[in-house]
C-alpha cells in the first residue's frame, strides 16, 4: 500500500498535506501553490475542481486521498463565477469590513478588549508599505499618540498586494478577531484594469501603473493596450488613486 500511495503522490500534479484544519502545500508541478503555505479546505476544493491530479496526504505518505466536496463546499463554489469576480467581491467585502470595524474599534467581539479603552474613543491609523507589501494598523486613543494595540498583514511573495484586504486582515488581528479564509486565500487577479501596478515579465525590475489611453512606457506608466498590460504580472490591484 505504501508503494502505491507513494506512486500516487509522485504522479500527482499538486499535493496538499493535512495538518489540523489547514492544508499545507506539499508539491506543485505548476508552481502555483506555495510549498509549506497554509490553505483552507475551501481553497483545496476549488483548486481541485479546476485542476487535474490533486491529492491530499491525510496523515503520512501511507494515507492519501482526493478532495471530496461536501454540500457546503458545493454551495460555496460557483463554476459560473470567475476568479476575478470573486476577488472583486472579496475586496468590496474587505472595504465594508474595515469601515464597520473602525466604528466599533473600542470593542473586541462586543466586549472591551482593554480596560484602558473604556476612557477613550479609539482611532485607527494605517501604515502601508508597498515595497515590503505590508499593512500595519495602530489603534490609538483620541487626542493621544499612545498605541494600545497593533495588527499587521503581509502579502505572500507570489500574491498580488491589495491594500483593502490588507487593512481588513490587520484590523481584525489588532482586535483579536478571526480572519476569514477568503481574505487569506483570495483568488489572484486575472484582468488588468486602470490603476493596477504590473511587473514586466521580461525585465522584473520594471513596474508600470496602468493608465487610460496609449501612455508611453515612461514615467512608470503604460496604456491598457500596451505589452506591459497584456503580458505583465499584476502585483498591486489596490487602485486607490482611481477611486476603487
Amino acid at each position: 500500500m505504501e508503494n502505491v500511495n507513494q506512486t500516487v503522490i509522485n504522479n500527482a500534479n499538486t499535493v496538499f498535506e493535512k495538518k489540523g484544519d489547514k492544508y499545507l502545500g506539499y508539491k506543485s508541478r505548476f508552481g502555483d501553490v506555495i510549498i509549506g503555505g497554509a490553505y483552507s479546505y475551501r481553497f483545496v476544493v476549488h483548486y481541485a475542481k479546476t485542476n487535474q491530479d490533486v491529492v491530499i496526504i491525510t496523515g503520512d505518505v501511507n494515507t492519501v486521498t482526493t478532495p471530496v466536496c461536501t454540500t457546503l463546499e458545493e454551495r460555496l463554489w460557483n463554476p459560473k463565477k470567475t476568479a476575478q469576480a470573486r476577488r472583486d467581491e472579496i475586496v468590496e467585502q474587505a472595504k465594508a469590513d474595515v469601515e464597520r470595524l473602525k466604528e466599533c474599534g473600542r470593542t473586541h467581539g462586543g466586549k472591551p478588549f482593554d480596560y484602558r479603552l473604556e476612557m477613550f474613543c479609539v482611532k485607527s491609523e494605517f501604515i502601508v508599505n508597498r515595497d515590503k507589501r505590508t499593512v500595519v494598523v495602530l489603534l490609538k486613543g483620541a487626542g493621544t499618540e499612545l498605541v494600545y494595540v497593533r495588527g499587521i498583514a503581509k502579502a505572500a511573495p507570489d500574491d498580488c498586494f491589495n491594500v483593502h484586504i490588507g487593512k481588513a486582515i490587520a484590523l481584525r488581528r489588532a482586535l483579536g478577531l478571526k480572519v476569514p479564509d477568503e481574505y487569506l486565500n483570495a483568488p489572484q487577479p486575472t484582468e488588468v484594469r486602470v490603476g493596477d501596478v504590473v511587473r514586466s515579465t521580461v525585465d522584473k525590475s520594471k513596474e508600470y501603473v496602468i493608465a487610460k489611453g496609449e501612455k508611453a512606457w515612461c514615467d512608470g506608466m503604460a496604456g491598457l493596450s500596451s505589452m506591459a498590460a497584456k503580458y505583465g504580472r499584476i502585483i498591486d490591484d489596490s487602485r486607490e488613486e482611481v477611486g476603487e
